[in-house]
């Protein structure tokens, strides 16, 4: 199903985006689809099962379609090992060496695939980010059913054609890429045979003067790809934002508790917090609608309270000749309409009429 004609208030069509629609597992990503809702949890679910299947059953309770890991390979990413990494938490500031940090953010590759039985079992789908060989090489152990690729990854190009090469729907998030520097990773990509794909906006800044939501309608129609939204904090409005501009896929983070020690966790929704969001997402999308003005059945309700008919100003004897002066407009809309005011004017009463009575075609001649 391609993309829908943008609306133009000066009563054209512009031309449609024929974007493809993308299946991963049953969903559809496209236009008249429900959104896509990804529960970020690949730093909250601190590599514990019980922790990652309590995310996973939370996501299904709320209603969400995707749980998003992170494949590290620690030593295919880092190579200075003395690197310290400082992170906010409830408690306060937290440093560790990044090294270690990530090497404990892993399952073994028995528990992974413990993880994708559980998410099937669900209906969850399980993908995940991937940004080394060791990565790629999981994904295609497991099968996953799509690939995402981070902000920082941009310039190592090498990767880009052993994602393609998984044959999998794609997502992709901003972050600090220039456009150039996107182009060039898009040519890479579907040179490599990647037809499905998604570009998720995001930015790492807390200046709203910086966001630039606008991105989203403006690389979708320039670059005829679906766009969605990678919310960095707990915060909504700009997820509304991004949906009401044409996301079609978000991605927010979740944890068990903000309590719960690691990274991530003080960014991040609860299960609660998570399930109201997706709940009031989906409601956003229902209520953007379509490209049209129409009237609901509760407008039509209220016209006819509120819209004004024609009747007499006055008392008016029969053989009265009618001008503007002896007609009045008032409510409820039960006769007929003003806009029918000056086929009135001028023409001659049949019968007395009474003060705001209605008027009907037969009182005149």
């Amino acid at each position: 199903m391609a993309a829908p004609a943008l609306c133009s208030l000066k009563g054209k069509r512009e031309p449609p985006l024929m974007i493809p629609d993308i299946k991963i597992s049953g969903k559809i990503i496209g236009s008249g689809q429900p959104l896509f809702i990804i529960a970020e949890i690949g730093v909250t679910c601190n590599y514990d099962l019980a922790i990652t299947k309590d995310l996973i059953l939370a996501v299904k309770a709320a209603g969400g379609d995707a749980v998003k890991f992170i494949f590290w390979f620690p030593d295919e990413i880092m190579s200075d090992r003395s690197i310290t990494y400082t992170y906010q938490t409830v408690n306060g500031p937290v440093t560790e060496n990044m090294y270690e940090m990530l090497s404990k953010l892993r399952f073994t590759p028995d528990q992974w695939q413990e993880v994708q039985e559980f998410c099937q079992k669900q209906g969850i789908i399980m993908f995940a980010t991937v940004n080394s060989p060791g990565g790629v090489a999981l994904a295609r152990f497991l099968g996953l059913e799509a690939i995402k690729l981070s902000s920082w990854d941009y310039n190592y190009l090498p990767l880009f054609p052993q994602v393609a090469s998984l044959g999998k729907p794609v997502f992709m998030d901003l972050g600090p890429v220039r456009l150039w520097e996107l182009a060039r990773v898009l040519d890479r990509l579907r040179a490599g045979g990647v037809r499905d794909l998604v570009l998720l906006h995001c930015s790492h800044s807390d200046n709203m003067a910086e966001i630039n939501l606008r991105t989203i309608p403006y690389l979708q129609q320039t670059l005829h790809t679906w766009m969605g939204f990678s919310a960095e904090g707990r915060e909504d409005d700009l997820d509304l934002m991004a949906v009401a501009l044409g996301a079609v896929v978000v991605e927010k983070r979740l944890t068990l508790s903000r309590n719960l020690p690691g990274h991530h966790h003080l960014i991040a929704k609860e299960p609660g917090e998570f399930a109201a969001y997706v709940a009031r997402l989906r409601r956003l999308q229902e209520a953007l609608g379509t490209c049209t003005l129409k009237p609901s059945a509760a407008d039509l309700k209220e016209r006819r309270r509120w819209f004004r008919h024609l009747v007499a100003a006055s008392d008016i004897p029969r053989g009265t000749l009618l001008t503007p002066e002896l007609l009045a407009c008032k409510r409820p809309e039960a006769g007929i309409s003003p806009e029918f005011l000056d086929l009135f004017v001028g023409r001659v009463t049949t019968r007395n009429l009474r003060a705001d009575e209605a008027l009907t075609w037969q009182d005149v001649t």
